[in-house]
């Protein structure tokens, strides 16, 4: 597309790709239509064959994706041009009303584009589909959405999760089916929300019952109490027997990558399970000890020793997790990985519109509302934008990149949550008067393995070759050579040994004075 065409328009080739499907839809003309490939915005049919129960599947797919899309009828995959002007009217006509039988929920917009094909005046079809903002299924009751570049054919779980974010269908408010009030559920945490809430909203005289209707947890109908999912999330004894996914799979690996196969050997690997309360309480404690103390460079020029990652924001990220994630998707779970290089949590199904990777930020929106506000009551939740904001400045102040959102296909649609540690310049250690004994330039350019050894031989006084060897799991021949490296750069003194492999060879740190009392070292 040159400068000349798209003038027509007042815009640059820079702008085109960030038009939405109806800006593109309006500007399309005979000398730009074929310049456009087909992407998320786009998709082209010759006209040759005109199939409607393919079509009806691009008309759903488009209605159930944000901004919609365009067909473009009479225009070759590789970007021929081979117009319409050869369909008969009933054929065109087909084009224009299929739908109501095909694809009944789809609101086309169609307009015709005037162009040429071996000298001859020809016109293409242009539809606008637009988003519909709730589920749209084609006659066959099957619902499509765009992913990239492909048409997804969504399952059933996709759907029911589809329905609940637009709030055609709300899944947490069903009933459970399975569970009995009051002995499935923890009357501990029913007591404690209740009270708050009559606290908070002055209603002395309500009842525990009163209260978990009053917030959409229970219904009471024909003299019984059934409660909703919600309710079995927020305090079943075992939410599981009814919602598999209810749990966190927490694993630690030893570097940047998981490994597949014989490679996958996580350090550590575990499930944390219960209702929603539960498991954030378990996770407080259990998340924490993977959590690793690192010693870095304040912006003050003086050594900090924090935890990689800020209680806040990780917590913040699982509390996330399980309030908006989708439960629809009954069999899968949230996954809470750290690497050497970064956390990685994420949860089952996409964002909830208007929410967006790029606007995180300043939008709110809850898969699960109910759920949410009972979970504030006991004080785990906030407001959504104060939560992701709080996460981002607790990064921040630990001197560490902004968390980064972004939905996930590959297995599935899930939100993926990212913290990075920028494990470069921060070296994992117990205690920062290791660090201040190196000096900074020093202690900055030390690799992991030499930062154990360091801290062990620091607080030890000394350390011998078979030590090291244990410590860093490394060979014993490549410890001695570590230890003849720190030894070259001022930090170890060897005292040497009378025969080869003598058991009283060591290493000491260089200012280590047996007369200092171990207190004050």
């Amino acid at each position: 597309m040159n400068d000349t065409q798209l003038s027509l328009f007042g815009f640059n080739a820079d702008h085109a790709a960030t038009w939405t499907p109806r800006d593109l839809w309006l500007r399309l003309d005979r000398m730009t239509v074929a310049d456009f490939g087909e992407d998320r915005r786009i998709e082209r049919k010759s006209g040759r064959t005109i199939r409607y129960d393919d079509l009806a599947e691009y008309y759903s797919m488009w209605s159930n994706t944000v901004d919609g899309g365009i067909m473009l009828i009479g225009v070759d995959d590789n970007g021929g041009l081979r117009g319409c002007s050869s369909l008969s009217q009933d054929q065109l006509n087909g084009i224009d009303k299929f739908h109501t039988n095909n694809c009944p929920d789809a609101s086309p917009e169609p307009r015709r584009i005037p162009i040429e094909v071996n000298g001859k005046p020809d016109f293409l079809i242009s539809i606008f589909i637009p988003y519909r903002g709730f589920l749209v299924e084609t006659h066959k009751s099957e619902a499509f959405i765009r992913r990239g570049d492909q048409k997804h054919k969504m399952s059933s779980e996709e759907r029911d999760d589809f329905r609940s974010t637009r709030h055609e269908r709300s899944w947490e408010l069903r009933k459970s089916g399975f569970f009995r009030y009051p002995g499935d559920f923890d009357q501990a945490i029913i007591r404690e929300f209740a009270n708050t809430f009559r606290e908070r909203e002055s209603k002395d005289d309500w009842t525990d019952e009163a209260v978990l209707i009053d917030r959409h947890l229970m219904t009471y109908e024909n003299g019984e109490y059934h409660p909703l999912n919600s309710m079995v999330l927020f305090c079943a004894y075992d939410p599981r027997m009814q919602h598999a996914g209810c749990r966190i799979r927490v694993q630690r690996f030893d570097g940047v990558e998981e490994g597949s196969g014989s490679d996958f050997r996580p350090l550590k690997d575990f499930y944390i399970e219960g209702n929603i309360p539960a498991i954030l309480k378990k996770a407080g404690q259990s998340i924490a000890d993977l959590n690793h103390d690192v010693t870095w460079l304040g912006r003050d020029g003086k050594f900090v020793t924090t935890p990689e990652y800020p209680r806040w924001a990780w917590f913040e990220a699982i509390v996330n997790a399980l309030v908006h994630r989708s439960y629809s998707f009954s069999g899968s779970e949230i996954t809470v990985k750290f690497f050497s290089d970064r956390l990685e949590v994420e949860s089952p199904g996409g964002f909830v519109p208007p929410v967006t990777p790029e606007n995180v930020y300043y939008h709110r929106a809850s898969r699960n509302p109910h759920l949410m506000e009972a979970l504030r009551y006991l004080g785990f939740v906030r407001m959504t934008r104060e939560g992701t904001r709080r996460m981002k400045e607790s990064m921040e102040s630990y001197g560490l990149p902004a968390p980064t959102f972004s939905q996930q296909t590959m297995h599935g649609v899930a939100v993926r949550v990212v913290l990075r540690n920028d494990h470069h310049t921060r070296k994992r250690s117990t205690d920062r008067d290791v660090a201040t004994y190196c000096g900074v330039e020093l202690w900055k350019q030390l690799a992991e393995h030499e930062v154990q050894i360091i801290g062990y031989a620091y607080n030890n006084g000394q350390i011998q070759v078979a030590e090291a060897e244990r410590l860093t799991k490394r060979t014993w021949g490549t410890s001695k050579k570590d230890l003849t490296r720190l030894v070259d750069k001022g930090l170890l003194r060897f005292i040497a040994p009378t025969k080869l492999r003598d058991p009283k060879a060591r290493y000491e740190i260089v200012e280590y004075r047996k007369e200092i009392p171990d207190e004050t070292r």
